[in-house]
């Protein structure tokens, strides 16, 4: 009896507490939830979900409530009964969601409350509002600390991400797509199939990347499927037009100026040496006309007539109606989705067919996106694989109108009353490369006819270039524990390009080529060197990669006070490029036939007496290899959802770097703690419940793949000794490193009591740290300068955002506002250029200067007009000077005028939305302040060689004294003087600010559902509008420039799209 008691008490004690399990997903997408929190009402018993959303704990036998929250979600009181184990908890989403839940770095998905590290989360919801058929567009003016770089200053990066890290090294972003890096065109992902991006900024979000993080990161994930859900059907279409190119923005110099300036020439006899030059330049047709009236074939009067007539022609007017055109650009996306326990599926399909503003150009892609997983072994492995195609053709027959006109040998320069068509549209020959004359004598012999009809050209094109993009994912995740799985992932993907430029034996470049190629003998008999045939140009580029992933991953939470989050892997990588290039003469495309020609012999040129030159050869191999190898950890502990500290290591290693085997590899890593004010027992501002401070300190790193630790030479030929010689570019440098990007971040997130305001403020600052540069070296060693781990930077700046719910009920009014400001300089560069280096250049291209950004504006002081001559003014020894030789030469770059950077250092934009039922409309004012512009000057050498159609501002000039309180244009000198020119063109003359505000874009949209519309067939239909690049608010500049784009030929255009998307 005894042992029996002793056997019945322990079981009864264990039938007062039971376990209890569940999970928790979102009601909006039914996605998993990591780290809700599970508290038994009224006891101190808690947990938090795990990355499955997965939970369990122990309790009694009665029945209970459970408390859940989780951050962005409604908290929820669940009644679990005596006999419930297994519970399904769903959170429906705030009316006010914080902007950031889940933040996908590339190698984890983890809640961005637990997070130490700088990230910015690009919902679909957000990526959708406007219309592109372009990813990275979507991006724009919608996310803190990112900077599209406008006109000149884009240098080699459309965008960047907390300004510039690096001064000869790659420059982006690194761009990741589902897990791994993405080197293809980021253009040819289709948004449709783009779920989420994330944004990494500082150095605790971004290291996990190492050596390829030093300016910052983008992580892409694409569309899943979800388990659990029924089918699901989604449709979206819609077509955006663009209004056409505005060719008249750009001021040009009228025809009659145009004229005025070849009567004056000509008086001088400035023509005399093109009539009678050995070339046979081309001479336009008003000199034709003064040299036809003073040789006495035309009287003066019908030349007279002629001109005049000629001078109401504005050849942009033919480039409006006959090169451009309104863009069309439709878009189309069908994606079928769903799931049941144990699989879940994706599959989508685009085109988008955009017609471009130039005539006969445009774009078809064809895009292909599915996925798959399986939950096997009772759940404890998934199995996901995913394949994503792409395919583009681009056609490029029209190449636009820069390269219309004279072809003078110093430029291209287009005279204004040039027309292009006759009056019933026919294509008219212009003067391009020779005198009329020499063209007819030519044709006489029986050479091809040389006339050049820019029109015809447009049909003749055929230049296409098509590229085929796949990635095909494979990835295994094994559960061994609850809170412990071991994941691995492989891809492989392929570019391929393809261009094609058949050029026919009509078009004007294969009857030039041919033409200049060919001899006459004295019986009048013609040689080719090239075949009469067409000429045809390949380029084929295949680009390999392959990546492979190994991880472990550790998510548990104990004793309702520890959670603990770490990954911990070892990655391989192999990108290799093959490429080809290569030309066919006396091409027949109907037979697929070549002939030879001879590449060495160098060939009387026909038009140019005396001259002698090879056949062009353009054939070229590349085959380029890359190998990485990368060890990387990452974990995060939690101690009573408030405090919160993170640490991040990688080990890059490539042979790529020194020689020496500890310099093959650079170690990166970071840390950081965040701390939840509003959970300590001290706080109490119930009107602020939400408030968490951050900091992060860490190394990201960049890589120069030009350079190495061993000599780099370039082999060349023509070499009259030998056919193919060495120049050595860089000697050998052993102690070659990594770049290195040290960041210390600081975060302070908040909310308001109901999420009425909430926002982020974070200030950071950088150091660049030996980075590539140039130093000088001894000429004696072959080299002048010397390229290295030679230069370091600095910067720092500061992202605020601020959300705020303006009103609520029937009508909604949502504002999301955010400022970025950053700088940037370097702080250590030994090598100073020439003066004019920085004036002339430093505005779109690196030429780095101690103490000044990346990309700046320098000019020479000016000291206005002489007010009797119009001369421009500078100073020589503190003394205004017009000794432009002088100026010039004393000029240094310590001399010289800065005057602020070239790209903006404070930037962001202001969001309204209001909701009314079923409309919704936003728009969106961007704004871009402390930076400046260089507008377009003169150049009178240009006007003075009868090139001067580009210097619009001619009309502008001083012309008589008191002209100079008007205007700061010189007045035109007697004869050229290209000191004068370059002082004037770089002076702080033309230098203004280029602050603006714009608005950018609006949103119009209208939704149909079933809630408001029962018996509907679709389960949601939204039909929107939507304005791009709508206005200029406001500009520093009084000039007529747009500020972004004041060298451009002209201004990106207004585009209207309207679309539907049907869900079924």
């Amino acid at each position: 009896m005894f042992l029996l008691l002793l056997y019945i008490i322990p079981v009864a004690a264990q039938q007062t507490t039971r376990e209890i399990s569940g999970k928790v997903i979102s009601a909006e997408d039914r996605i998993a939830l990591n780290g809700a929190t599970i508290r038994i009402k009224n006891t101190n018993q808690t947990t938090l979900t795990d990355s499955s959303g997965n939970f369990r704990l122990m309790a009694g036998v009665t029945s209970l409530f459970l408390q859940v929250s989780h951050i962005g979600y409604q908290k929820a009181d669940v009644f679990v009964d005596a006999n419930s184990k297994s519970l399904t908890i769903i959170l429906e989403v705030l009316p006010a969601q914080l902007s950031e839940v889940m933040v996908s770095t590339g190698y984890q998905v983890i809640p961005a409350e637990r997070a130490t590290g700088s990230f910015v989360q690009i919902d679909n919801k957000l990526l959708n509002r406007r219309v592109s058929t372009n990813l990275l567009e979507r991006l724009e003016d919608v996310t803190p600390g990112l900077l599209f770089n406008k006109a000149k200053s884009t240098g080699d990066k459309l965008i960047s991400i907390r300004g510039q890290n690096t001064i000869y090294g790659n420059a982006g972003p690194l761009i990741v797509l589902d897990n791994f890096p993405y080197d293809g065109d980021i253009s040819s992902i289709n948004p449709n199939d783009v779920e989420s991006i994330s944004v990494l900024k500082d150095a605790a979000a971004a290291s996990i990347w190492g050596s390829r993080a030093g300016n910052g990161v983008i992580v892409i994930t694409t569309k899943k499927g979800r388990y659990n859900q029924g089918i699901k059907i989604g449709f979206n279409a819609n077509t955006t037009i663009g209004e056409k190119p505005d060719l008249f923005y750009q001021p040009r110099m009228s025809s009659a100026d145009f004229i005025n300036v070849e009567r004056q020439l000509f008086k001088k006899g400035f023509y005399l040496n093109a009539e009678n030059g050995y070339n046979n330049p081309a001479i336009t047709p008003v000199v034709e006309l003064l040299i036809a009236q003073r040789d006495g074939q035309i009287s003066a009067e019908q030349s007279n007539s002629q001109i005049a007539n000629l001078a109401n022609n504005d050849v942009r007017n033919d480039f409006s109606n006959y090169f451009y055109q309104k863009s069309i650009n439709q878009q189309y996306a069908l994606n079928l989705n769903g799931g049941n326990d144990i699989q879940r599926f994706y599959i989508s399909g685009g085109y988008d067919n955009n017609r471009n503003d130039l005539v006969a150009n445009g774009l078809a892609r064809y895009t292909l996106n599915a996925g798959q997983s399986l939950s096997l072994l009772n759940k404890k492995l998934e199995v996901n694989t995913g394949f994503y195609y792409t395919k583009s053709n681009t056609t490029i027959d029209n190449p636009g109108t820069n390269l219309i006109g004279l072809k003078t040998g110093s430029g291209v320069s287009l005279y204004p009353y040039a027309s292009i068509v006759d009056a019933a549209g026919n294509p008219l020959a212009i003067t391009h490369d020779y005198r009329q004359r020499f063209i007819q004598s030519a044709q006489q012999l029986g050479l091809l006819d040389w006339s050049y009809k820019p029109l015809e050209e447009i049909s003749l094109g055929d230049k296409t270039q098509n590229s085929l993009d796949y990635r095909l994912n494979i990835g295994l995740n094994y559960k061994i524990r609850p809170y412990l799985s071991m994941a691995i992932l492989y891809q492989y993907g392929q570019t391929i390009t393809n261009g094609r430029n058949f050029q026919s034996l009509k078009t004007y470049y294969t009857r030039n080529l041919i033409n200049n190629f060919t001899a006459v003998d004295s019986d009048g008999q013609l040689a080719y060197a090239i075949p009469r045939g067409s000429v045809l140009d390949l380029d084929n580029m295949t680009a390999t990669s392959q990546s492979v992933r190994g991880q472990l991953n550790f998510d548990r939470h104990w004793l309702d006070k520890h959670s603990l989050t770490a990954i911990a892997g070892y990655e391989l990588r192999d990108f290799h490029t093959v490429a080809n290039s290569n030309r066919s003469y006396g091409y027949d495309d109907e037979h697929a036939t070549a002939l030879p020609v001879d590449y060495i012999t160098l060939f009387p040129q026909y038009a140019i007496q005396g001259s002698s030159t090879a056949i062009p050869y353009n054939n070229s191999l590349t085959d380029l290899t890359d190998r990485n190898i990368s060890y990387y950890a990452n974990a995060a502990y939690t101690y009573l959802q408030r405090y919160t500290i993170s640490g991040s290591a990688r080990l890059d290693r490539s042979n790529l770097f020194g020689v020496k085997t500890n310099q093959q590899g650079v170690p990166l890593y970071s840390v950081g703690a965040s701390w939840n004010i509003d959970k300590a027992d001290f706080y109490k501002m119930q009107w602020l419940p939400y408030l968490r401070l951050r900091a992060t300190y860490g190394y990201n790193g960049n890589i120069n793949k030009r350079l190495s630790a061993f000599t780099t030479a370039q082999y060349l030929t023509g070499n009259p000794i030998n056919t193919v010689y060495a120049e050595v570019v860089n000697p050998p440098n052993p102690e070659l490193r990594w770049e290195r990007v040290r960041i210390v971040n600081i975060g302070l997130d908040f909310a308001s009591k109901n999420n009425v305001i909430s926002g982020t403020i974070e200030p950071y600052f950088k150091r660049g740290i030996d980075l590539i540069g140039d130093i000088p070296y001894a000429p004696s060693t072959g080299i002048t300068t010397f390229r290295g781990n030679t230069a370091n930077t600095q910067g720092k700046g500061i992202d605020i955002t601020l959300n705020s719910q303006n009103l609520r009920g029937v009508l909604k009014w949502q504002t999301n506002f955010f400022f970025s400001h950053v700088t940037d300089k370097v702080i250590d560069y030994a090598l100073k250029q020439p003066a004019n280096f920085y004036t002339d250049y430093s505005d779109n291209e690196v030429y780095p200067l101690q103490g000044r950004p990346f990309y700046a504006l320098y000019s020479y002081e000016w000291a206005g007009l002489d007010p009797q001559t119009g001369d421009p003014r500078g100073y020589l020894d503190g003394k205004i000077s017009k000794d432009y030789t002088q100026i010039l030469a004393s000029a240094t770059a310590d001399n010289i005028i800065y005057h602020g950077p070239a790209r903006p250092t404070s930037y962001g934009a202001i969001r309204n939305t209001f909701i009314f039922k079923q409309f919704s409309l936003s728009a969106n004012i961007s704004y871009r302040f402390g930076y400046y512009f260089r507008q377009p000057g003169i150049s009178y050498s240009n006007v003075l060689s009868g090139q001067g159609y580009y210097e619009g501002r001619y009309s502008e000039r001083w012309q008589k004294p008191g002209d100079e309180l008007a205007t700061t244009i010189p007045s035109m000198p007697d004869v050229i003087n290209n000191g004068r020119d370059s002082f004037y063109n770089y002076s702080s003359a033309t230098v203004q600010k280029a602050d603006n505000i714009r608005l950018q874009d609006i949103n119009l949209s209208y939704e149909f559902n079933k809630n408001s519309f029962p018996g509907f067939p679709f389960g949601k239909l939204q039909v929107y509008l939507y304005a791009n690049n709508v206005a200029i608010l406001w500009k520093a500049t009084k000039t007529h420039f747009d500020p972004d784009y004041p060298a451009a030929n002209y201004v990106p255009v207004k585009t209207i799209a309207a679309g539907i998307k049907a869900d079924f």
